[in-house]
Order: C-alpha cells, then sequence, then structure tokens
C-alpha cells in the first residue's frame, strides 16, 4: 500500500476530506493535492499534523509501519514537531549527498522530535563517550540519539556534527570560538581538544537529545 493509498483510506474513515486538511493544516488545496495524488509527500511538521487531522499513527501513514491506530496519543503528543530518519555516522558525512526520497523510501528508522527544525533534520546515534561529562554539567551519553539541523549557523558554544578532512565519518563536539581561532571541545575531559583552521566541515547544529529506556 502506498502513501496516498494509506491516506485515501484514512481520510476515508475519518469523513475528513482535503479541503478541510488544506484549512486544518493552514497549507494550500493545491498542497493537498499533491498528497491526494502520491506527487509528493509531507514532510517534519507538516506529516505529524496531518495524522494528528486524520487521528492515526504517523509510522503507519508515513511509512506503512505498524497500525493505523497503534499509540496515536503518544505519537501525536502536542509537541511533536516532526520526524527525522536516523543516519549513520558516514552517511552524515555525507549528508548534502543523500536523497532524502530515497530515505522514505528505504527501511529507514525515523525518530519523532520536539525540536524546531528544518524539513532536512536528521538524527543519530551517539557511539563512544567523548561527549559524556565526568564532571557534571551538559552530557550526551553513548546511546543518545541527537535531532541534527544541517541548516541552522553554528554558532560559539553550539554543539555541532563536524567532518573532519581526514576522516571517513562524522564526528560530535562543541564548536569554541575564542577570538578568531575555533576549536571541537569535547564534554568530556580526558578527550583533547581539536583546533579547526579549515580543515573542518560543520554538517549541522544539534538542536534535541532524545535517551532511550
Amino acid at each position: 500500500m502506498t502513501f496516498q493509498d494509506r491516506l485515501s483510506e484514512q481520510m476515508a474513515a475519518a469523513d475528513i476530506k482535503a479541503v478541510e486538511i488544506a484549512r486544518k493544516l493552514k497549507i494550500s488545496k493545491g498542497t493537498v493535492s499533491q498528497w491526494c495524488t502520491g506527487l509528493n509527500k509531507p514532510r517534519g511538521e507538516n506529516a505529524v499534523k496531518l495524522a494528528k487531522a486524520l487521528r492515526c499513527n504517523v509510522s503507519w501513514l508515513m511509512e506503512g509501519k505498524g497500525s493505523p491506530n497503534k499509540n496515536v496519543e503518544l505519537e501525536l503528543g502536542p509537541d511533536l514537531r516532526g520526524q527525522a530518519p536516523l543516519i549513520s555516522w558516514v552517511q552524515a558525512g555525507k549528508w548534502k549527498e543523500i536523497d532524502m526520497e530515497s530515505l522514505h523510501q528505504a527501511d529507514t528508522t525515523f525518530y519523532q522530535h520536539t525540536a524546531n527544525v528544518s524539513d532536512e533534520a536528521f538524527a543519530l546515534r551517539v557511539k563512544g563517550d567523548s561527549m559524556t561529562s565526568l564532571t557534571g554539567g551538559k552530557s550526551i551519553p553513548e546511546g543518545s540519539v541527537i535531532i541534527v539541523d544541517p541548516n541552522m549557523q553554528a554558532e560559539h558554544s553550539k554543539v555541532v556534527v563536524a567532518m573532519l578532512d581526514d576522516s571517513e565519518e562524522a564526528t560530535l563536539k562543541q564548536l569554541v570560538i575564542d577570538g578568531g581561532a575555533k576549536y571541537l571541545k569535547p564534554f568530556n575531559n580526558s578527550y583533547p581538544t581539536m583546533p579547526i583552521n579549515g580543515n573542518c566541515t560543520i554538517i549541522g547544529v544539534v538542536k534535541q537529545v532524545i535517551q532511550d529506556f
């Protein structure tokens, strides 16, 4: 069953028409028409809003995973803003080359989040303990999932995903700007702070940390 098939089925079940969806989501009727015909799919916040309007599971609606009514209240909480694909650290280093539509079509896990991010946001599972603080304060433990926005400007003290020129995968560090110098700083002080001077590309800024229990 395709996305437009699930959309049509749930619109009928909820007895809601395209014009009502456009009004509820504050979008054009043309956009809804593209969804209904399969020319396009909603992303991010619009995907969550659509599922909420149809009173169904957003993962089922977008990806065909689970059942229409499973965990509806949990998945459609008032603070949810969208969902981001979970990718590898190697993929993160090549993020600009990845086709978002291919991730939706592949067997990709999507993490729902409450972060105010762009539709191009992605998720990563933290590896290693370099961002686990041993002295208190900010800490991002191994196994956490981070939501990263590649369209946000990296500023001093922001936690970023960066790609060093001599590495095959991205890394997670805090960006420190001191005068004209820039550094990548771990929260774990047993790891070194790395100066960067043109040998590094900032992939995106971390906007949320999610911990599974």
